[in-house]
């Protein structure tokens, strides 16, 4: 499915997505351990590992196990790299997928060196596996642990030996891939109902106040412009009034499925609260967010309506500005989508924009098929006067 680019500012594919991205510091990181729980997760396990291999590293080197001790320093400071790489903001998913390829590699290099106290450790790998990574990976690493340390042989005494790890590392797979996708079911689900509006389908205000600070963080350290719209809808409680709540429900649905059809798969889309709304874009420009919205703005009015009027809404518009804060941010974009209600309602405000006369035409944009049907358009349509 082709989505939108709004110019030369477009975000690069190649980036890791704004909301998806930890933000850089250590004050953030402290902050992440309560909020993230991939983040807390992979900080937990790697600690809990550095800290039980630790005195076994420390045991081989007093005792000469040159080798062994080689491999545990290696394990360690592979994990080390890991968690330091997320602790400064990388990519918890690429972080994962080092921690749990260290594990799996080091606990089958150890049981072939040391035989039968290094396969002990394989069970500790297989539960790690399914907490650290997708459930298909996960499955695919723990095969393949069991299937080296099997066909090697060299850490049991006889065929009965083996067959019992065997058994028993599987059941334990099994366990932990059943516990893997039950957790996995219900935190989505958890995830949707906390952070989704139920009747738009729009994120809601929570959602919002936690991505909006990662938005700015990921905005400086890439180096990227990012823009926010507050879209307000005129006259709702005309509508309200008029028609019905049940009209209305039905226009804040059409509208909040025209708006996510028309942006782009990164754009954040939030219900702030009643009949506004807030878009977040990363990688457009003052110019290309002044597009944007004027496309949303025409598009509104032009496709939906409640009973014989058209809908129409307000927006106000502002890129972020060096050294500004989430509540700066918000407040020039609100304050710019009150002057668009000042100048008549149906109007696009972008924070210190120049005179309306100067204001650059909006460039055309196509709209995906409609996935609401909406009622047409009758010709004696008419804005309603003011409440």
């Amino acid at each position: 499915m082709r989505r939108h680019t709004y110019g030369a500012c477009a975000t690069s594919p190649g980036l890791i997505p704004w909301w998806s991205a930890s933000p850089a510091g250590p004050r953030m990181s402290f902050q992440r351990l309560r909020t993230d729980f991939d983040f807390a997760i992979l900080m937990a396990l790697g600690s809990i590992t550095l800290f039980g291999l630790a005195p076994f590293m420390l045991f081989r080197l007093a005792d000469g196990q040159w080798l062994a001790f080689a491999i545990d320093s290696v394990i360690m400071l592979c994990i080390c790299l890991a968690l330091v790489h997320i602790w400064r903001g990388g990519s918890i998913a690429r972080a994962a997928l080092l921690v749990a390829a260290t594990n799996s590699l080091g606990c089958v290099v150890v049981g072939m060196v040391l035989g039968l106290p290094g396969v002990l450790w394989a069970y500790v790998a297989l539960i790690g596996n399914f907490l650290l990574l997708e459930r298909r990976r996960a499955t695919l690493a723990s095969l393949l642990i069991i299937g080296f340390l099997i066909v090697h042989g060299g850490a049991f005494a006889n065929v009965l030996e083996r067959a019992m790890f065997a058994v028993t590392a599987t059941v334990c797979a099994g366990f932990a891939f059943a516990f893997a996708y039950r957790a996995g079911l219900q935190r989505r689900q958890l995830e949707s109902l906390a952070e989704h509006d139920p009747l738009t389908g729009a994120h809601n205000r929570r959602a919002m106040e936690r991505e909006l600070p990662i938005a700015i963080e990921a905005s400086r350290r890439q180096q990227l412009p990012v823009g926010l719209a507050v879209l307000d809808l005129d006259y709702f409680k005309h509508i309200n009034d008029a028609y019905g709540h049940e009209a209305g429900d039905r226009v804040l649905v059409d509208f909040a499925g025209l708006v996510i059809r028309a942006t782009r798969k990164g754009d954040r889309f939030f219900r702030y609260g009643g009949e506004e709304f807030v878009l977040v874009l990363p990688g457009v420009d003052r110019r290309a967010l002044r597009t944007v919205s004027e496309f949303l703005r025409a598009s509104v009015a032009e496709q939906l309506r409640c009973g014989n009027e058209r809908v129409t809404v307000s927006i106000g518009a502002a890129t972020l500005a060096a050294g500004e804060d989430v509540a700066q941010w918000m407040a020039r974009a609100d304050a710019a989508m009150y002057q668009a209600k000042q100048r008549g309602r149906d109007q696009v405000v972008v924070a210190d924009d120049p005179a309306p006369a100067e204001e650059p035409p909006p460039t055309a944009y196509r709209m995906k098929p409609r996935r609401f049907p909406l009622r047409p358009a009758s010709p004696a349509s008419r804005r309603p006067p003011p409440k």
